[in-house]
């Protein structure tokens, strides 16, 4: 009975025991499927990236590229590689290994130090380890795929090959401040405005080790960006570039810039700026590795001075920077008046060179008056009366509201960084007195863009529309889907169709009798507008923007050139102009474009230029604006003396003369110029017949090349009053 007593506790204490241990078992076994089912791919996932962050690296995205219009590639990332070392991989490989893979990474790439490179995988003493105990360490960066190709076929032990990208400008700097970069939190030009679409997704590339040291690789690849398709023209750009460098070298500027769009679509076909920079190193302004005192300059300005000064290099002017446009603007004010019927084209206003605008005196540029002039004499001549009287017909309201038609005082919606509305250098409705109505319609007291007086004038001429402007036409995926398509966009109807037939056909008469004959190219028929206009301050002289617009054909536009020199140094009236700009640009693509003439170049273009012209009365007025005159009405001229004053004239006034012939001016110098004397022009001349001139001119010459050579250039230049008894250097070349 005892020992059944006995059987019956040891059985239930047994029974006990595995009543504890299934219950325990029950619930480590529940709480493991719990995790299991529950948190698995949780738990599972965090442990894998445990072990994946330690060994992974991202797989840099090929950037997309961007392209002009013919698939000319501007801006290209491809893919480049950095050379990474494993020091535990390749220690516990044999010496002859390590030994190949350390000297022929020092053959390759000299940079390397073997001994720092031995050093890493030698095994230190006092720890047991290598001095460099960990998988991963940068030797080398930025291969490309030829050499990085090379030496894996090598077969190199403890080496890897981290995939990057790098962007490239093939071009440098064309185009520079249309495609723009990106630079930390800095985003200009197209890479700013379109980086969604070109940024790609990254990869990852993962290395994994078990505690075998056994490797596994696995990767999972990045997408590249899309390509973006731009509406500029390579070759017309390049041309704008070149023609604006050569410019700034002639007549050194604030800025000066050359812009070439389509009319009637909004396409920007080419910008160039003055103020480029190479966009393969954006942060190291040109003049670095030319001009010896810049360099002694920028090195000593502080980091914020240089930042401030690379932000207005890379800031694109003709979106971002204002300014008072001048003549130019004279069109759309007769537009205005002949939308709203307040004149017709025969429409007569008299010029006596003056008009008295609420007791201020407000001058034409040609003294002596144009007489009476229709509206597009008015245009022709850019007569400031003429244009005045006007603007009163239209009154104040009037002006106002067609200013705001014409997209002045907002954006143009651009498709780029940084545009600048102006809407703070524009005169509200209250503020437009008598006086505000005379300036605002020969285009100054008020500020605009460059863009925004493009975007209105081609509306001039393309039937009455303001077209939104844009660079970028496609954006492509790598699949080859398209997944922005941008289409020609009118924003709104200003001006009737009517009155914008009848401008584009008159403004003709500014090349062929007007202030733009300079740009008049034989068997083609070009229009233009010129347009210099006082900056600012109206008590200091040397604040100018000389403006330029020009469109052919005349009769159906299919190109717009606008060149802008801003704040030009040593301003002469009278000589420096942005015509020659516009007349080689427009050139230049006539010829690339081998387009047709579309009148006679024979007697036809002579009988065009056929005609007579009666001599005004130029005693008392200013060489510039004798010079501006005798321009326009296509006569020749000599000057005979020294001076800003015609204090004579051959033929006299009142004469009649047969276009293409020649005046004699006679000048003396004013109270403002006395002791200095006007540098004669020598540019062409041989090295004898400049001398000669110079010498009589009272200078020292000091020349530069052969003398049996012509003069190419002068410094200073034409039409510059300087001290008597000064040096003018010349350059000449051989003779063609």
């Amino acid at each position: 009975m005892k020992e059944s007593t006995t059987r019956i506790k040891a059985n239930n204490k047994f029974a006990f025991i595995l009543f504890v241990f299934m219950s325990v078992f029950t619930i480590v076994l529940g709480r493991v499927i719990y995790l299991k089912v529950v948190h698995g791919e949780e738990y599972e996932a965090a442990a894998k990236n445990q072990q994946i962050n330690r060994y992974d690296a991202v797989v840099a995205a090929n950037r997309g590229s961007i392209l002009d219009r013919n698939q000319q590639v501007l801006a290209i990332s491809t893919a480049v590689y950095n050379v990474v070392l494993d020091p535990l991989v390749l220690s516990q490989n044999k010496e002859d290994a390590q030994e190949k893979t350390l000297t022929t990474l020092c053959q390759y790439f000299p940079e390397l130090d073997y001994t720092t490179l031995k050093e890493y995988i030698t095994v230190n003493p006092a720890t047991g380890k290598i001095n460099l105990p960990n998988h991963w360490k940068y030797l080398v960066k930025g291969v490309d795929r030829s050499l990085k190709e090379e030496l894996e076929a090598l077969n190199l032990k403890g080496i890897y090959f981290e995939q990057t990208s790098k962007r490239s400008y093939p071009l440098k700097n064309l185009a520079c401040h249309l495609l723009g970069f990106i630079r930390g939190g800095s985003q200009w030009g197209i890479e700013g405005q379109f980086n969604d679409y070109m940024v790609g997704t990254p990869g990852r590339s993962f290395i994994l080790y078990d505690g075998a040291n056994n490797i596994t690789y696995q990767d999972y690849p990045a997408q590249d960006g899309d390509t973006v398709i731009t509406t500029i023209d390579y070759t017309i750009q390049q041309y704008a570039d070149d023609i604006v460098s050569q410019t700034m070298e002639e007549w050194p500027a604030e800025n000066i810039s050359a812009m070439v769009v389509n009319p009637n679509t909004g396409e920007i076909y080419a910008l160039a700026e003055s103020n480029n920079f190479d966009l393969n190193d954006p942060s190291k302004p040109p003049q670095l590795e030319t001009e010896s005192t810049f360099q002694a300059q920028w090195e000593l300005k502080s980091s914020a001075e240089q930042l401030e000064y690379l932000n207005n290099m890379w800031k694109n002017f003709s979106i971002s920077s204002t300014y008072e446009p001048g003549s130019i603007y004279k069109p759309l004010v007769a537009a205005a008046a002949l939308e709203e019927g307040v004149i017709t084209p025969e429409t007569t206003f008299y010029c006596g060179g003056s008009i008295d605008v609420s007791g201020t005196a407000i001058r034409c540029h040609l003294r002596s008056g144009h007489g009476t002039v229709n509206v597009e004499e008015i245009l022709a001549q850019s007569c400031n009366v003429g244009i005045i009287q006007i603007a009163q017909r239209l009154g104040a309201e009037k002006i106002y509201r067609y200013q705001k038609e014409f997209g002045f005082g907002q954006k143009t919606g651009i498709d780029l960084p940084g545009e600048e509305d102006a809407a703070n250098v524009l005169h509200s409705l209250s503020t437009i007195g008598p006086v505000e109505l005379a300036t605002i319609s020969f285009g100054q007291s008020f500020n605009c863009t460059t863009i925004q007086i493009v975007t209105a004038f081609s509306a001039l001429i393309n039937g009455g529309n303001i077209m939104k402007p844009y660079v970028v036409s496609q954006v492509i995926a790598p699949n080859g889907d398209v997944v922005y398509d941008k289409k020609p966009e009118v924003v709104r109807q200003v001006i009737s169709k009517k009155t914008s037939d009848y401008l584009r056909i008159a403004l003709k008469a500014t090349v062929e009798r007007g202030t733009g004959k300079k740009i008049d190219i034989p068997g083609y028929s070009i229009a233009c507008k010129t347009g210099t206009a006082e900056q600012g301050s109206r008590t200091r002289d040397d604040l100018w923007a000389l403006t330029h617009m020009a469109y052919f054909p005349a009769e159906n536009p299919q190109y717009l050139v606008m060149s802008v020199i801003y704040l030009p140094e040593d301003y002469v009236d009278g000589v420096q102009s942005t015509a020659p700009m516009t007349k080689s640009l427009i050139e230049k693509i006539i010829k690339y474009k081998n387009l047709e003439p579309t009148e006679g170049t024979g007697e036809a273009a002579a009988q065009k230029n056929q005609g007579t012209v009666v001599i005004p009365d130029y005693v008392g007025s200013s060489t510039y604006d004798v010079v501006t005159d005798l321009d326009a009405k296509g006569l020749t001229y000599k000057v005979v003396g020294t001076g800003n004053t015609i204090t004579n004239q051959v033929p006299k006034a009142g004469a009649t003369v047969e276009v293409g012939s020649e005046m004699i001016l006679y000048v003396e110098k004013s109270s403002q110029d006395t002791g200095k004397v006007v540098v004669p022009n020598v540019v062409g001349k041989t090295y004898s017949d400049a001398t000669s001139i110079l010498t009589a001119a009272g200078f020292e010459v000091v020349f530069e090349g052969d003398t049996d050579g012509v003069v190419s250039s002068q410094d200073p230049k034409y039409g510059v009053s300087v001290e008597k008894g000064g040096e003018v250097k010349i350059k000449l070349v051989p003779q063609t």
